[in-house]
């Protein structure tokens, strides 16, 4: 029983790494060049051929924006993961990495909701159409999302009033850093 349950959390031990060092890698990587070409031509079109713009494509760009920041973060997580979880970039590179990612997380989501919203008005309000669709609201919109966005994790870049030292030198895993800073606040 000793043998086999041993066995059972080599195995597991085994494949999470092999997972993590592969699999996410290689996710990660397609994922980068497939969000960059993606976000990058819808942003051209939009910027290029739409015209007139409206508030849901104001926020559509917004939206395409928020992915692009992420996806440009995608080289350092498969940089991260094919060193075996090892981060040498130092504390700011980690702490911007996990920035970047919640703040699509946030802001994606709001803006996504923002254009639920504005159509619910238009179906809910129809004659009221051209004041949901004018420009002013679609800026509106997006400045309340970043404003938001960034209110939510800006403060993961304020470790040092709760009296952390960055342990990177230590332990080499940006995720186990911005662990013990998430516990620390608690």
């Amino acid at each position: 029983l000793f043998l086999l349950i041993s066995f059972y959390y080599f195995f597991n031990f085994f494949c999470q790494m092999l997972l993590k060092r592969y699999y996410l890698s290689v996710a990660y990587g397609i994922i980068f060049v497939v969000g960059l070409v993606g976000n990058i031509t819808s942003i051209g079109i939009y910027i290029a051929k739409l015209r007139p713009w409206k508030s849901s494509s104001i926020i559509m760009v917004n939206l395409a924006l928020m992915d692009l920041l992420y996806v440009l973060t995608m080289p350092f997580l498969v940089y991260y993961y094919s060193n075996g979880e090892s981060w040498m970039l130092g504390d700011f590179m980690c702490r911007f990495v996990r920035f970047a990612f919640h703040f699509h997380l946030y802001g994606s989501i709001l803006s996504l909701s923002c254009v639920a919203v504005f159509r619910f008005l238009v179906v809910i309000q129809p004659l009221k159409v051209v004041e949901v669709q004018q420009k002013v609201w679609g800026i509106v919109a997006c400045l309340v999302v970043w404003i938001i966005s960034a209110a939510e994790v800006t403060p993961m870049f304020e470790c040092n009033q709760y009296g952390l030292t960055f342990p990177l030198f230590l332990s080499h895993s940006c995720a186990h850093f911005l662990h013990i800073l998430n516990t620390t606040r608690l």
